[in-house]
C-alpha cells in the first residue's frame, strides 16, 4: 500500500511539473522571409520540401555534428542561405562527409556559406539584382531556369559548370573523394513565391529534383535567425481539454484504487505531452498548407523582389 502511494505522488509530482513547464514553453519561428523550410511566406522553401517528402524522406538537420548518423551515399544534403556565415570548422566537416560519398547542394548568393568556397577554390564573381532566364545541363540535358538575384562565378578549379546565366557561370559542381558539392549562386530556385505563383516552378524544380536523383534529402536549418514565441495561450488550452476528458473515466475508476488513479495520470501524460510538443516545440512541423497559384506571373518584378530581400535582412554582397 505504501508503495502504491509512493507511485502514486511522483506520477502527481511529473503531472505538476509537465503543467508548469508546458505553462512556460517556447516555441521558435524564422525571423523575416528567409529560405527556411519553417517559412511558409514568398521567399520560404516549405512548399518544395513538402511536396517531395514522399519521395525523398526530408530530414532536418540543426548541426553538422549530426551528419555521421546518415551514411552519406543515401542523402543529399541542402544548405540554403543560412543568416548567419557557416564557420570553417563546420564546412570542414560537411567537406569529409562528402568524402565518403555525400552530395551536397549549397544554394548562396550572400557571403555566409564563403566558407564553401574557399574549401573547392571557387571564386565568387559578380551580385546580379534582377531576375533573368538562365540554362542549366544535368543529365546531359539542357532545362531552363529562372535566377531570382544571384551570384556568379569567375573561377572553378577543376569544377564543372552546370548552370549559365548569358556568358556567366551560376552553378557548378565538384567532385570530392566519393562524392561531390553543388554550388549554385541563387537561393531563390524553390522559393515558395517561384513554385506557387509564376509559371517557371516546373522547370526550376525538374532541375533541382534532377541533381537530388534517388537519395532522401537532409535540410540544414543551423545558422538561422530566430525569434522566441511564448505557446502559453495554446497549451493551456491544450491542458484544460485533456483534464476534462480524463477527469471523467479517473472518478469512474477512483474507487479501485490509487494504481488505477496513477495509470490514468500516467495517459494523461503522455497524451497533454505528445500534443505540446508536437505543436508547440522546436522544429515545427515542415507540413504546411500552402495555397494553389491563382494564375501564372510572367515576370517577378524588380520592386517584388528588393522587398523580399529587405524582409528577409540579410545583407547580400555586391561585387563588382
Amino acid at each position: 500500500m505504501i508503495g502504491s502511494k509512493a507511485i502514486g505522488i511522483g506520477i502527481a509530482v511529473l503531472l505538476i511539473l509537465l503543467i508548469v513547464y508546458s505553462n512556460l514553453m517556447l516555441a521558435r519561428a524564422v525571423i523575416g522571409d528567409s529560405p527556411s523550410i519553417y517559412n511558409n511566406g514568398p521567399g520560404g522553401v516549405s512548399y518544395f520540401f513538402t511536396a517531395v517528402m514522399f519521395r525523398h524522406s526530408p530530414i532536418v538537420v540543426m548541426s553538422f555534428d549530426e551528419l555521421h548518423q546518415y551514411p552519406p551515399w543515401l542523402y543529399a544534403l541542402f544548405i540554403i542561405s543560412p543568416d548567419k556565415p557557416i564557420s570553417m570548422d563546420d564546412a570542414l566537416k560537411v567537406l569529409d562527409w562528402v568524402k565518403n560519398g555525400g552530395e551536397v547542394i549549397v544554394m548562396d548568393e550572400t557571403n555566409n556559406t564563403m566558407a564553401f568556397l574557399k574549401l573547392v577554390d571557387a571564386v565568387p564573381n559578380a551580385f546580379i539584382g534582377y531576375v533573368v532566364m538562365g540554362m542549366c545541363r544535368v543529365n546531359d540535358k539542357p532545362v531552363p531556369v529562372v535566377f531570382d538575384v544571384y551570384q556568379t562565378f569567375s573561377k572553378i578549379d577543376k569544377g564543372k559548370p552546370l548552370c549559365w546565366a548569358g556568358n556567366s557561370v551560376v552553378a557548378f559542381e565538384k567532385k570530392i573523394g566519393k562524392g561531390k558539392i553543388i554550388v549554385i549562386g541563387d537561393s531563390s530556385l524553390i522559393i515558395n513565391y517561384m513554385l506557387l505563383d509564376t509559371q517557371y516552378g516546373t522547370f526550376n524544380t525538374y532541375f533541382i529534383q534532377q541533381l537530388v536523383g534517388p537519395r532522401s534529402i537532409l535540410i540544414y536549418e543551423g545558422n538561422r535567425a530566430y525569434r522566441i514565441v511564448y505557446s502559453v495561450k495554446g497549451v493551456m488550452t491544450i491542458n484544460a481539454i485533456m483534464t476534462v476528458i480524463t477527469s471523467l473515466p479517473s472518478m469512474f475508476f477512483a474507487h479501485q484504487g490509487i494504481i488505477r488513479i496513477a495509470a490514468l495520470l500516467c495517459l494523461w501524460l503522455i497524451i497533454t505531452g505528445f500534443i505540446s510538443l508536437y505543436l508547440f516545440s522546436f522544429p515545427r512541423s515542415p507540413y504546411p498548407k500552402l495555397k494553389k497559384p491563382v494564375k501564372p506571373e510572367a515576370l517577378i518584378t524588380n520592386k517584388e523582389i528588393m522587398r523580399g530581400l529587405k524582409d528577409w535582412g540579410v545583407k547580400t554582397s555586391r561585387k563588382k
